[in-house]
């Protein structure tokens, strides 16, 4: 049976993690009927509690949700989950969701991909990247960048407005994933800054408090990103991450395949990338990725 339509819709997210439970959270609170599907139990289970019901595969969420989001760990994993026989593409042409959304930080490249397969089926697919990590969706503050059939962008941009608080149209599929690893290329960097300006100013006599507040009140600290990156580096507290360090490591590596691709020079990148591979290799892949002023600390200390 073809789904109804009604202002609060049944909407589907397949990838349970901290994404994918923090918009949940919020729909489920604007009356939205939630249905989802993970490869892990535990996050169906969380789900569940939110009151979402877990379905067992992506196929079954694209046959229940009238709009399909993927928040996965990353773009292979992303076709994955449209392909085989419990894949999305395998649902019943009449109960197919009218668009599906990927959340996902893609490789541009699989995006085009992912967006031809869905054509293939009569199904709009959207790139659409997220600036923000999942305390700013809770919060609904961050910015959808996406890209695909502007039509098809322009049916969901309602439903989008009251996820985050901001969205931009990129262009065809791929530009929101391509914006998406520019902006995920520059914050990357912006980490080792941080690392490198207080290790610099420690290594020059001065209390890492003193340090911080004077740097937080300096133009060079006129950033959220200097208050929470350096706060965790300077407390030392990577236990509970907003992302990960191997998720940042992902994303300096999928800015430096984009800049290959396009011509681009990365000398800042590429000095940055080994800092978080290093990182990854000392086991602190699972901290927060402030963690990588850690491998700052490792190269101090192997001199």
């Amino acid at each position: 049976m073809p789904k109804k339509k009604s202002t609060k819709r049944t909407i589907g997210f397949i990838g349970l993690g901290l994404m994918g439970q923090a918009f949940s959270k919020n729909l489920i609170a604007d009356g939205h009927r939630l249905v989802g599907t993970d490869v892990l139990a535990g996050a169906r289970r969380k789900f569940k509690r939110l009151g979402g019901e877990a379905l067992e595969s992506p196929r079954d969420v694209a046959e229940a949700a009238e709009v399909v989001f993927i928040s996965v760990p990353n773009s292979k994993i992303s076709l994955q989950t449209a392909r085989g026989k419990n894949g999305y593409l395998a649902c019943a042409p009449e109960s197919a969701p009218e668009v599906v959304l990927d959340t996902t930080t893609s490789d541009p490249e699989d995006s085009k991909k992912h967006a031809e397969l869905c054509r293939g089926k009569g199904i709009p697919y959207l790139d659409a990247s997220v600036s923000g990590n999942s305390d700013h969706v809770t919060n609904r503050e961050g910015l959808f960048l996406v890209g695909g059939n502007r039509k098809a962008y322009e049916k969901v941009a309602p439903l989008l407005e009251t996820m985050l608080s901001d969205q931009v149209y990129c262009g065809p599929s791929g530009s929101g994933a391509a914006m998406k690893v520019v902006v995920n290329y520059m914050t990357s960097m912006g980490r080792c800054v941080i690392a490198e300006g207080l290790r610099l100013g420690m290594r020059s006599g001065f209390g890492k408090d003193f340090l911080f507040d004077t740097l937080k009140r300096s133009r060079a600290g006129d950033s959220s990103g200097f208050h929470g990156h350096g706060g965790i580096m300077v407390r030392g507290r990577y236990s509970r991450p907003r992302s990960t360090l191997n998720v940042i490591r992902k994303d300096i590596g999928l800015g430096l395949r984009l800049a290959r691709r396009n011509g681009a020079v990365t000398p800042v990148g590429n000095a940055c990338a080994p800092l978080y591979r290093e990182g990854a290799r000392a086991g602190n892949g699972e901290l927060d990725s402030a963690a990588v002023y850690l491998s700052y600390l490792e190269r101090e200390n192997k001199k």
